[in-house]
């Protein structure tokens, strides 16, 4: 399967685009099975919490669009925070009101964004905190098979929140895509498959998010996608004549860190069960900012607490996420400290204690070597 990341301003607001490894590179964003999100989008204009003389914000370096009318509407916007720089009204606003956009946000961010009043068709569904024992706090996003006798794919997408944070910024949303066609195994161990052919239709035509006859969804369900049953239509393959298991895609979005014990139930019970580790990606600032206690102490832990995480979990590509250098005024900025790492010197440190944790026996030999990347304004980067 194929991720791709284009990264839209200096800052964090990116869009994913999923797709199977199949799909042809001209038709990439159109085949069957792709789906798009657009995460925490803040564009053209300023960010300010309660009052200019308290914080504002600036972009130092413009968004490589000022408008999201500049892009095909995506299948989903993803808002992980109700802070303005993640949840940036006059950005969302740039949208007709009569789009027909899906938006998945927090608590506290589906709540301001349904009290502007200003989108008239959209679906605005909030990501429940992460509960292992509540099956619906794992949105799940149905895609439709190929075939009728095809599995379905399926886009999960969680809310994690770090408990006692007095700041409210120290989240991770985790992601997951499976392509339609990809199945488990089944308990004997057998591939439960259609392969899909090349034949398909193009999606030429059809407006931007719009279905077509191969997509009509994607339906949002609080259940688990259903797993072909006896009598599916699907053959049943013999393992010499298994196509290749593509594997799940797996990202953990959490831009000013959040701390391990946090997301450790999230991925014993959700990313386990995928088999979707190592994660194939890890969106996470590299900066350390930190304010006095009064002022909500360590902001952002920067590039030791995403080591942590990697070293714990195993990640492919660390995305550098909330390190635009931005012009800050105000009250809450006034005593900030920043502490920034360049991305050769962030990977030297990396690889050596990685591989000083490997041979000390505290990491799976089998984690592969994490590249850090800093995606410039308008760069997109494909896995």
């Amino acid at each position: 399967m194929s991720l791709s990341v284009k990264h839209l301003n200096a800052d964090t607001t990116f869009l994913l685009t999923f797709s199977p490894s199949i799909a042809p590179e001209r038709a990439r964003s159109t085949f069957p099975g792709t789906f798009t999100i657009l995460i925490d989008p803040w564009l053209a204009g300023h960010s300010s919490i309660w009052d200019p003389r308290f914080q504002i914000s600036r972009h130092t370096t413009p968004p490589c669009v000022q408008s999201l009318i500049e892009i095909p509407l995506p299948d989903a916007i993803l808002i992980s925070q109700a802070k303005p720089d993640h949840c940036h009204r006059e950005t969302l606003c740039t949208l007709p009101k009569n789009s027909p956009v899906t938006i998945y946000a927090v608590p506290e961010a589906a709540k301001v964004i349904k009290s502007w009043k200003y989108f008239e068709r959209a679906r605005i569904i909030t990501l429940d905190p992460y509960q292992k024992k509540r099956a619906d706090s794992v949105r799940r996003v149905v895609l439709e098979p190929y075939t009728s006798g095809s599995a379905p794919g399926e886009v999960t997408l969680s809310h994690v929140p770090q408990r006692a944070d007095m700041t409210g910024l120290h989240n991770a949303i985790g992601i997951t895509y499976r392509a339609p066609g990809t199945t488990r195994t089944t308990k004997e161990g057998l591939l439960i498959s259609l392969p899909v052919t090349s034949t398909h239709r193009s999606r030429a035509g059809s407006s931007p998010g719009s279905a077509d006859s191969y997509r009509i969804g994607p339906v949002d369900s609080a259940h688990t996608s259903p797993e072909p049953t006896e009598g599916s239509k699907s053959p049943i393959l013999a393992p010499s004549s298994r196509p290749a298991i593509e594997p799940i895609v797996s990202i953990i979005y959490a831009p000013h860190s959040v701390n391990q014990a946090t997301i450790t139930s999230y991925i014993d019970n959700h990313i386990r069960s995928l088999n979707a580790l190592p994660l194939t990606a890890l969106f996470h600032g590299t900066t350390v900012e930190r304010n006095p206690w009064f002022m909500g102490g360590l902001v952002a832990p920067g590039f030791p607490s995403g080591m942590s995480l990697v070293k714990n979990l195993g990640v492919k590509y660390w995305i550098s996420a909330h390190d635009e250098v931005k012009d800050n005024q105000g009250l809450a900025t006034a005593w900030i400290k920043s502490q920034q790492y360049s991305i050769d010197d962030a990977q030297v440190a990396l690889d050596a204690a990685l591989q000083e944790s490997a041979a000390r026996g505290e990491q799976n030999k089998e984690h592969p070597r994490t590249v850090i990347m800093a995606l410039g304004v308008g760069e997109e980067f494909r896995t």
